[in-house]
């Protein structure tokens, strides 16, 4: 096979590979973009549904227009991704409208359908079915219709690249082949000027190649005279990168182990790495001073090699908030290197005397924090014997004084963290009950209700006792609040949850003027004295009303339900009962007492 026909069936083949890949690649985006785009048409029409049919079709309910109502559930129908639209009233009634029969819905949305006239009370609710299996199966068909268009295109932009490409490369670039391997030369016809100057181009390579391969055997023998060089250079760095890194492993050994150390085993910690520093140097002493606010010796950690006397060290002698050279050396510098005593200047006058007088004849002293106050120094001596601190070994030193200055910050940060964790939880224990307690009444809130409401039914489930819940709402007191004002509305919101809270059970406030008393131990007749005693005690209150339309006095409805196995799966459905309940003493004039009868 020649040149020309061998890479132009490797192009080929590649061109097709990438023209399948496009097409994959470019459907399979237009599918998930197509996805996309269809899940956000989904949820978003919750928010299209309730701002442009709910209110018009809760008032085609209110005025029982049915001929309205199916109008309105068919065009919510022909939503995209709506299958089936449901309409159920409170009385029970259903009407629905079905533009896809074969649809398959695999969501379902409820809707309160409610009005002004009706207050909070829903009229109806508004049922849609979604799905997508329809949406899916248009923007498949899209997505293949894309992807074949697409390698149409690119089909076509690829012959006439394979076409260019054996007319104006490939022949000349063959004939360029062939004549390099004769080494003569070959007319180009359809080469062009590009071809013909690489022909030259060629030529003049043939002809000073040899002088390029000599010329490359005399850099091949410098660069062996350098490998050599380099070689003896690699083996002394590797003698002090072993070094190091048995330096650098004792940090690493010595910062996990800090990381994780309680406060109380810092100390023996920090000793033991004291002791590992000094025999990793061939240092004769190492310590660490903890200084307080004053700069005055507040704690001493040190080592000593065992070989030399027990001594004190020259910072026990001398009082360091008082030092003229060596303590204002370190807030300045952070670090201090004392090769010689002679180095000292004559300002330290007094330090190098008490420095000779220990025996310390070369030091290194750290500031873990060269800020004013100083927080620490970490130091590192040499006694009776001169030594002159390499910069790895001073490199060594400061990163141990930074691992001691974060473990004296974690240390503060601990006991700060404990100090606001307590802080937090008492915090916390306050805003626990003050949520479980309704701000202005004193009742319990709905998140107490929650809470509590399981233990009440399964208690009364359990050991067979009945279980009460009386629904009680203040009759007009949105015109009591208008009319005598709002802290005369406070006023009468305390005093009858007083009354409620005399009671023998959990009184909460749910909303509003809106009050729920769950009684144990009540049953039906029971419940029935409580609610018509609580009715008779508010309005014995003679709480001026003159807006109600109900009594001169303010006055409350209240509805009764006691638990019944049988028709109460929860205590959620026996609480439901009784706002039932509530809402027939509403409809019935308000001011009484009203319970559900069991069936």
């Amino acid at each position: 096979m020649t040149a020309s026909n061998s890479l132009s069936g490797r192009l080929q083949w590649r061109g097709v590979l990438c023209l399948l890949l496009l097409g994959v690649l470019g459907g399979g985006g237009h599918y998930l973009l197509g996805l996309r785009d269809i899940e956000q048409r989904l949820a978003q029409l919750h928010t299209l549904v309730e701002r442009r049919f709910v209110g018009v079709l809760a008032q085609s309910v209110w005025d029982l227009d049915q001929h309205n109502t199916q109008q309105l559930l068919e065009s919510i129908n022909q939503l995209d991704g709506v299958n089936r639209v449901e309409l159920i009233t409170t009385l029970g009634q259903r009407q629905s409208s079905q533009l896809h029969p074969a649809a398959h819905s695999e969501w379902i949305r409820d809707f309160p359908v409610q009005s002004e006239r009706s207050g909070n009370q829903p009229l109806a609710s508004l049922r849609l079915y979604l799905g997508q299996q329809e949406l899916q199966q248009q923007l498949r068909r899209r997505s293949l219709l894309f992807a074949a268009s697409l390698m149409a295109a690119m089909q076509l932009m690829l012959l006439l690249c394979r076409h260019f490409m054996q007319r104006q490369l490939l022949r000349p670039l063959e004939q360029l082949t062939g004549q390099l391997l004769r080494e003569r030369p070959l007319p180009l016809a359809d080469g062009g000027r590009e071809l013909i100057a690489l022909d030259k181009q060629l030529q003049r390579y043939r002809q000073g190649w040899q002088a390029r391969l000599q010329q490359q055997q005399q850099r091949a023998d410098e660069l062996q005279k350098q490998r050599e060089q380099l070689s003896e250079l690699a083996s002394q760095r590797t003698t002090e990168l072993d070094q190091l890194t048995r330096s650098q492993q004792l940090l690493t050994r010595l910062a996990h182990g800090f990381l994780h150390l309680p406060p109380a085993e810092q100390h023996e910690a920090i000793t033991d790495a004291l002791a590992r520093i000094g025999h990793l140097l061939g240092v004769d002493h190492c310590y660490l001073l903890l200084l307080d606010e004053g700069q005055a010796l507040q704690q001493h950690i040190s080592w000593q090699n065992a070989q030399l006397p027990p001594a004190d060290g020259f910072y026990l002698h001398a009082p360091l908030q008082h030092s003229p050279w060596l303590l204002p050396q370190l807030r300045q510098q952070g670090q201090l290197t004392i090769s010689r005593l002679e180095e000292i200047p004559p300002d330290g006058h007094g330090e190098r005397l008490l420095l000779a007088r220990h025996g310390i004849r070369s030091l290194v002293l750290i500031a873990l924090d060269h800020t004013a106050p100083l927080h620490g120094i970490f130091g590192c001596e040499m006694v009776n014997r001169q030594h002159d601190w390499l910069d790895k070994e001073l490199t060594l030193l400061r990163l141990f004084a930074q691992q001691l200055c974060g473990l004296l910050l974690r240390h503060q940060l601990l006991q700060r963290q404990e100090a606001l964790a307590q802080q937090l939880a008492a915090a916390n224990a306050r805003l626990q009950a003050q949520s479980l307690c309704d701000g202005l009444t004193g009742l319990a809130s709905v998140r107490r209700l929650q809470q509590d409401k399981q233990q009440l039914f399964e208690q009364a489930f359990q050991h067979r006792q009945a279980l009460s819940a009386l629904m009680l709402d203040i009759d007009q007191f949105t015109a009591y609040n208008s009319h005598a004002g709002h802290l005369a509305g406070d006023d009468c919101l305390l005093r009858i949850a007083g009354l409620l809270q005399a009671q023998p059970g959990l009184a909460v406030r749910t909303k509003g003027a809106t009050m729920l008393l769950l009684l144990p131990q009540h049953d039906p007749a029971q419940a029935a004295a409580v609610a018509e005693q609580l009715r008779q005690t508010v309005a014995a209150l003679q709480l001026q009303h003159p807006a109600s339309r109900v009594s001169s006095f303010v006055s409350v409805s209240i509805g009764c339900a006691t638990l019944d196995l049988r028709r109460h799966d929860d205590i959620d459905d026996l609480i439901d009962e009784a706002a039932r309940a509530l809402s027939q003493a509403k409809e019935l004039g308000r001011n009484r007492c009203v319970s559900i009868a069991p069936a």
